[in-house]
């Protein structure tokens, strides 16, 4: 797997509530990868703590990880407790969202949008000063928030293609209506899902006669497409200056694995550039994709089976050896009045937009 991280908390709907804690990330088919999942009273920080203790027994604290979330600051916390050496960065939507209430203008959040997503400095410096120039507030709030906090340009670490924490909303989606269930309920519709997709992926990997991912692939030859309009002349034997249709040259080291468009090294998959230098070299392009697209590593990743749980509706074989049942009472709580809210509740520091229609 790239080492990217997604985690969020989303609240539980059952008799009893809580809070369903998850991390997630991507394969290399950009398909959604769970990691973890746990059930906790609250999104509070002696909860975060101990589920990345948890989930540091295999996910393993390294100056190459990443993780990605919203700004909850119980988040903050545990990961500075516990993730020492790995870098946190925040999802754009979160902020794209708080731009576009505090700062109404539209044209800010696209902005914003656009220079979390540059790829070299001299792009992102020309959306920034246009978001000063529209409103300095604004300017001021997301220099405030750190530009390696945000940004891909300026990351202390490699988030590839994944700037904002979509793999948790889409798997927090999945789990919608489970969320409504009792607590075992849940979980094992969690397993089955899980175990459900493991299956049809590994199928569908050995069915596979490529070498790398679909969806990769679909990059790759949409790439290829506009390489094939360039003018690429020899640097050296694995070095070349590509020249594009409006004149503006980039360098591509093919050894290195890079290029001045920085595209190459931030997503590790070739650009047009390196592609049209490839071609020019007569070397397989699959050669520059990075390992982790790769079928062989996607087949590798759904090779473990996921079993049903045996002491589902009944005791445990430990339990009965050493004659305690085991069961675990329900918390103490109130349930609230009235019907349970089906609207996603917002983060901290998140804002509700409302959108007013005027006729004309």
């Amino acid at each position: 797997m790239r080492k990217v991280v997604v985690v969020d908390g989303t609240s539980m709907k059952a008799r009893y509530g809580g809070c369903l804690l998850t991390a997630s990330c991507q394969d290399g088919n950009f398909q959604i990868f769970p990691l973890a999942f746990a059930v906790v009273d609250s999104e509070n920080d002696d909860s975060w703590e101990w589920f990345f203790r948890s989930l540091s027994t295999f996910v393993h604290d390294t100056t190459d990880l990443v993780f990605i979330s919203d700004r909850h600051n119980s988040i903050y916390t545990g990961l500075r407790k516990v993730y020492t050496e790995a870098h946190h960065s925040a999802c754009t939507v979160h902020l794209w969202r708080n731009v576009r209430h505090l700062y109404k203008p539209q044209l800010l959040a696209g902005l914003m949008s656009s220079a979390a997503r540059a790829f070299v400095i001299e792009d992102f410096n020309k959306k920034f000063l246009e978001i000063q120039r529209v409103n300095p507030g604004c300017a001021a709030y997301l220099v405030d928030i750190g530009f390696t906090h945000w940004t891909r340009v300026h990351s202390q670490g490699k988030r590839y293609n994944i700037m904002d924490s979509n793999i948790a909303e889409s798997w927090n989606q999945v789990l919608k209506e489970a969320r409504e269930y009792p607590l075992i309920c849940m979980l094992e519709y969690i397993r089955t899902t899980m175990m459900e997709w493991f299956a049809v992926r590994r199928a569908r990997s050995a069915r596979s006669a490529s070498v790398i991912a679909p969806k990769c692939r679909e990059i790759v030859e949409e790439n290829f497409e506009s390489a094939m309009s360039m003018a690429v002349r020899p640097i050296s034997d694995f070095e070349f200056q590509v020249q594009i249709r409006s004149g503006e040259c980039f360098t591509v080291k093919l050894v290195e694995g890079t290029c001045s468009c920085n595209e190459f090294q931030c997503l590790s998959i070739p650009c047009p550039h390196a592609i049209a230098a490839a071609t020019r070299l007569g070397v397989s392009i699959d050669t520059f994709v990075d390992t982790a697209y790769f079928e062989e590593t996607i087949r590798h990743s759904y090779e473990e089976k996921i079993y049903p749980i045996p002491s589902v509706g009944g005791h445990t074989t430990a339990d009965a050896a050493s004659g305690t049942r085991g069961d675990l009472n329900p918390p103490r709580s109130r349930r609230p009045p009235g019907r349970p809210k089906k609207i996603r509740i917002l983060s901290r520091g998140e804002f509700k937009v409302c959108f007013i229609s005027v006729k004309t």
